[in-house]
Formats: structure tokens, C-alpha cells, sequence
């Protein structure tokens, strides 16, 4: 595989960014390393990538800018990539798998290598990635700064995903095998779901927790990110996920009394 297909399949996310400058900066970051695919979410403007300030920062890589596109979503944004690798220097309780930039390049190169969608997302530059955006991705990714001084400017820590995913993919020895390997656990042939459709279903799991009393949804406690976590051990397959889907919309049918003829007959003493 040659490195323009191995690293143009893989995308940069961008939640919330509010400054042009650090939009053309990490253009120019991601094209420095073979990367095209550059994605925002909720921006500060939809028109952000064309702000004076973006173009000229960008240096030449306004390209990267011109085929961005906008989300009004994380999980929208990650409608067509199965795995997501979240950048966050801030440990969370029940957070996603802990990988370094290096792990995670290998890892999402060896997942591309098998036809599969991989995502790298960053957050806002003041505040980072919420509980909420972390929890919708399946790794994070902590970049082994100063801990005393762990700031880094948007641009940067994209240049080191970045330079982390060209350095792995020219050493041509990406293959994942250890146990808690993403690719390690895909059959052949099985089609997987995408990011968004395991948000979908995560969404539709808790209505159903909901619906029974097994959760308060005003205070649900922990089975947020504990469902959360176990969903991004292991990609899920499309057909897994129509089969929970499934179950759960019979179990809200159930609940609101919509039986079928048949169910009624159960029903009688």
C-alpha cells in the first residue's frame, strides 16, 4: 500500500475550534505529512477554513482548507470511520484505552491497511475534548509532554499525530498483535460500523435502560461511560448493531403497550 493511500485514509478532526490561525496551521501540519482530510466540527464560523488569517498560515496548504468540510457533530463527522482516536492529555475515570501517538499511528495504519476508516480528534483549544466527545471515540491518545508545562498549541499536537503517523508508516512495521488490539479483533469479511452508528446505539441502549427504571436519566450515574467504554473495546459490526438495535426497539414497543395480536394472547392470566 503505497503512503497516499495509507495516510490520506485517515482523517483530522477538529471539535469547536474557534481561531482561523490554528486552522491553517494544522492544514499546513497535516500536509507536511501526506494527510488531506481535514474535518470541523461546530467551528466558530463555517467559514473559518476561508478567513485571512487561516489561508496565510496555512503557507501554501490551502488545499487542505478548500476540500474541509463541517459537521454539526462529532458523531456526524465520523458518520464514514469506524475507529476514532481521541487527543486528550487529561486522564478520565472509565475513559477510552490509553495509547501513545506512536501506538496509535500503528495501529490506525494497520486498521487502513484492512480497508478500514480511522480518525484522529482534537478538541477546543481553550477547554480540549468534554467527557461526552472523549467517550464517542475508542482510544485516546496522550502525547508525553512537561508535566509541569503539558500545553500544546492545537497546531502542534496535530504535527505530532501527524509526523507520528508518517515515521511508522515509512518504518513499514505497523502490525498490531497484541491483545487489546483494535485490528486484532475484526473478522474477515465482516462489515463495520461506523463511529456514529455506535453512538446511535449507544443512545438507543440507554432510552431502553431508561424505559425499564434500570437507569435514572437525569442521574445515571457511571453506565454512561461504563456502556461507553465497553462499546469501544471492539469494533462492532453493522449486523451486530441492527440486531441490538433490534432488541431495544421491541423493548420500547413493549414498555409503551404496542403488542402484537399474539402478545396479547400472552398477557392473559
Amino acid at each position: 500500500m503505497t503512503a497516499a493511500i495509507s495516510l490520506e485514509s485517515i482523517s483530522i478532526v477538529l471539535v469547536k475550534t474557534s481561531h482561523p490561525g490554528n486552522v491553517g496551521s494544522v492544514a499546513r501540519a497535516m500536509k507536511t505529512m501526506g494527510l488531506n482530510d481535514l474535518r470541523l466540527v461546530e467551528p466558530k464560523t463555517k467559514e473559518i477554513c476561508m478567513a485571512e488569517e487561516a489561508v496565510s498560515l496555512a503557507s501554501g496548504a490551502t488545499d487542505v482548507l478548500e476540500q474541509a468540510r463541517v459537521y454539526n457533530s462529532l458523531p456526524d463527522a465520523l458518520a464514514d470511520r469506524s475507529v476514532a482516536f481521541a487527543l486528550s492529555a487529561r486522564l478520565r475515570d472509565l475513559g477510552p484505552h490509553l495509547q501513545s501517538p506512536q501506538e496509535a499511528a500503528r495501529e490506525a495504519l494497520s486498521l487502513t491497511e484492512n480497508g478500514i476508516g480511522a480518525a484522529f480528534v482534537f478538541g477546543a483549544e481553550r477547554t480540549g475534548l468534554s467527557n461526552e466527545e472523549l467517550l464517542v471515540c475508542n482510544r485516546q491518545v496522550t502525547i508525553a509532554a512537561n508535566p509541569l508545562y503539558s500545553s500544546l498549541n492545537l497546531s502542534q499536537a496535530v504535527q505530532i499525530v501527524a509526523y507520528a503517523l508518517r515515521t511508522e508508516w515509512m518504518a513499514g512495521e505497523w502490525t498490531v498483535a497484541t491483545q487489546d488490539s483494535l485490528a486484532g479483533s475484526i473478522r474477515q469479511g465482516g462489515k463495520l460500523a461506523t463511529v456514529k452508528a455506535v453512538s446511535d446505539l449507544q443512545a438507543h441502549w440507554l432510552q431502553a435502560m431508561a424505559a425499564v427504571d434500570f437507569i435514572n436519566p437525569d442521574k445515571p450515574k457511571k453506565v454512561v461511560q461504563r456502556l461507553a467504554r465497553m462499546l469501544a473495546k471492539t469494533p462492532l459490526e453493522q449486523e451486530e448493531v441492527d440486531m441490538l438495535r433490534g432488541f431495544f426497539s421491541d423493548v420500547l414497543r413493549v414498555v409503551d403497550n404496542r403488542l402484537y395480536p399474539h402478545e396479547f394472547e400472552r398477557k392473559k392470566p
